[in-house]
């Protein structure tokens, strides 16, 4: 394992969540929808590299991490819906199908 990447990982994961967090916070509806696929993206491909590249040296580890991060990478970009009533993230039912309703204020999901 590169013990560089993994002191680094945790400060990186940090500053991809306030990051997002700041970057999402009080925006309306629209922008969530469209903004919303490109910074996840964008932190699946940072966080997810980095575990990755940790695990390049054992070859059963990089295959399953790469797996991995291509499966939730998919659930992030084209399972999870906006609601554009309220703006709130609606992850998947059942880890793959979309929901059809957000669960706060019961609109329906495009």
């Amino acid at each position: 394992m590169n013990e560089t990447l993994l002191v680094l990982y945790f400060p990186v994961w940090i500053a991809c969540v306030i990051g997002t967090w700041l970057f999402f916070r009080g925006r309306d509806p629209a922008f969530k929808k469209r903004w919303y696929r490109h910074a996840y993206a964008f932190n699946i491909t940072v966080i997810g590299g980095m575990i990755v590249l940790m695990t390049i040296p054992h070859w059963e580890a990089f295959v399953i991490f790469t797996a991995a991060v291509l499966f939730f990478m998919w659930i992030a970009l084209f399972r999870t819906r906006i609601c554009p009533s309220c703006g709130k993230v609606c992850q998947p039912e059942y880890l793959i199908t979309p929901q059809k309703f957000c669960s706060k204020c019961g609109a329906a999901l495009d």
